[in-house]
This record gives structure tokens, sequence and C-alpha cells, in this order.
């Protein structure tokens, strides 16, 4: 009986161990492997919990930053500086050869003629309320020479600068001496019908340039020279408001006017490749002969009072220009 008994309990085991799921079936009893989490091996006893221990020892320091006095928060951190100081070598490498080009570029002194270059070009154009001026020395007019020596920074080439204002010096002779012949000459051959004299708005009256003569040639710079234009400047007709350190009245000072009123001489149309500007007499001074500007143009025909006309040229006495 024992026997069997033993028997009928290994059977027991036996079928109680057949029965039990195996390792890789569902305990469930559904017949299906178990699903393992390849993520298993981070699940260690612990693991989690070192981790948010770590973001809160982060919170607590990003509160503790917070928490600071907000001048001490106003500091630059290492890896701020850091950043700033890439930014700052990277504005210095970009801004100092611009910096060191604007500064030679203010201390370059444009002459009056790059001045008139970028007046004209903003104007347009050569042409002008008087007509195109084809002596100065954008449109490519030169000084050859003269007869007398001029003084330090008002030399010849200011009389074809286009300027004839306060601010640009004029021409100014060494001395008294009279006459004086000053030689240019045009680009080439071309027509011209009109001639101003300027006289220098920031020059004494007396100094300025009276009786003269313009002479042309097309045969070279030795000439022969034929007359253009004989005349005389009527000083008491030039108008325009003049400065104050001429006038000495300080009330003139928001008055100033660039350019005077001046005589416009108009002359049959002639060609023209050299000239010669011959000053016969001044205002009475007896220490310098003074001049703003020469000027011979091409203008459309307008009629005006002649003293005299010739076969070479026309004498004309201070007739101002026509109304227009």
């Amino acid at each position: 009986m024992s026997s069997i008994g033993g028997l009928n309990d290994t059977a027991s085991f036996d079928r109680s161990a057949s029965n039990a799921p195996s390792e890789s079936e569902d305990p469930s009893g559904g017949g299906r492997p178990e699903t393992v989490d390849p993520r298993a091996s981070d699940t260690q006893p612990g693991s989690k919990c070192a981790r948010c221990a770590d973001q809160l020892h982060q919170l607590e320091l990003a509160r503790q930053l917070n928490r600071r006095p907000w001048w001490i928060r106003l500091r630059p951190t290492r890896e701020e500086l850091r950043s700033y100081a890439v930014v700052a070598g990277i504005l210095t490498v970009i801004a100092t050869p611009v910096l060191l080009l604007v500064r030679e570029m203010a201390e370059t002194q444009l002459a009056p003629e790059e001045f008139a270059r970028i007046a004209i070009a903003l104007r347009g154009g050569f042409a002008g309320p008087d007509g195109t001026n084809y002596l100065n020395t954008v449109f490519g007019g030169s000084y050859i020479r003269g007869s007398v020596a001029s003084a330090p920074g008002h030399q010849p080439p200011r009389l074809i600068d286009t300027w004839a204002t306060v601010r640009v010096p004029g021409w100014r002779s060494a001395d008294a001496t009279l006459p004086v012949d000053l030689d240019f000459a045009l680009p080439n051959d071309l027509t011209v019908n009109r001639a101003i004299l300027r006289p220098h708005p920031g020059e004494p009256q007396s100094t300025w340039v009276r009786e003269f003569r313009v002479e042309v040639s097309t045969s070279g710079p030795e000439g022969p020279y034929t007359l253009l234009v004989a005349g005389e400047l009527d000083h008491s007709t030039i108008s325009g408001v003049r400065p104050p350190e001429v006038t000495g009245r300080a009330s003139d000072a928001q008055l100033v006017e660039d350019r005077l009123n001046v005589p416009v001489f108009d002359v049959p149309d002639t060609s023209v490749r050299w000239v010669r500007l011959r000053i016969l007499s001044n205002g009475g001074s007896d220490a310098y002969t003074s001049l703003a500007e020469l000027e011979l143009l091409y203008a459309s025909r307008v009629t005006v009072p002649v003293t005299s006309t010739t076969t070479t040229g026309v004498s004309v006495t201070g007739s101002r220009r026509p109304p227009s």
C-alpha cells in the first residue's frame, strides 16, 4: 500500500510539473512567449532613483541661481564671456580695415577740381545757366603759362576750377605788376560765343580786374592771337552781397552769396583752341590784382549792345546779360 501511495504521489508531481508554464510561455496560459523589455539593463535596482536625484539636484541649482541678488546675476558666466570674446574678435577683424579706410578718406583733402567734378555730376552735365563752359578743368581746359608770378595758394589754375566763391581761393598776382598775360588751352578746337570774368567775392574790390582783353588762337600756344573781346568790368554794376570780412559788417554774415552777379560778354561764334587773358588794369590796388574765374562758353544766340564791331572781335564795355 505504501508503494502504491508512493507511485500516486509521484504521478501527481509529474502531472503538476507537466501542467506548469514553461519559462518562455505566458503564465496566463495564452501560450504566447513573454515579451522581454530591451531596456531591462537600465532598470537595475536604484537606477531610476539616481536619475531623479540628478534632476532634482539640477533644479535645486537653478533655484539657487535665481535666488542670487540681481547685481550678481548681471555678472556674465564664463561661457558668456567666452562668447563675447569670440564676437568681439570677429567685429575687430571686420571693423579695423573699415576704420583705416575712413580715416584715410577723412585725411585726404579733395582739390577744388574734384569738388567741381562732383558738382557737375550732380547737376547732370556741363551746361549751366550761362551756357557750357569749355575752359574749365573738368571739361579738359588747362593752364599753360603766365607773364608774372602768382601769390602762393592763388595760382592761375584757380581761374578755371569752376569756383567763384568765398570758400575757394581765386587767382592773385604776386604784386601789382601790369599788364598780366595768362595763357590757357581748350582740349580741342571748340566754338564759343560768350566770355565771363568773375571777381572773387572775398577779395577787396580795389584788386578786381577792370580793363582786360581775351585773345584766341587755333594755330598754337605761341599764336598768332586775335581779339575775341576787349572790355571793362564796371565794378559799380556788379551786384551781390559781400562777405562780412570784406564789408566789416557782421550783420552781413547771414547774407553771404557765393557768386556775384557779373556782366556777360557775348561775341560772334568763334573757333578757339588757345586762349590768352590780358589784364590791363585793376580797381586801383597797388598790392596785387585778383580774379576768381575766367569762362569761355557756348550758349544760344542773344543780342547785346556793343560799342564797336570789327573783323577780329567785339569790344564791349560792361554790358549785362539780358533777362532770360
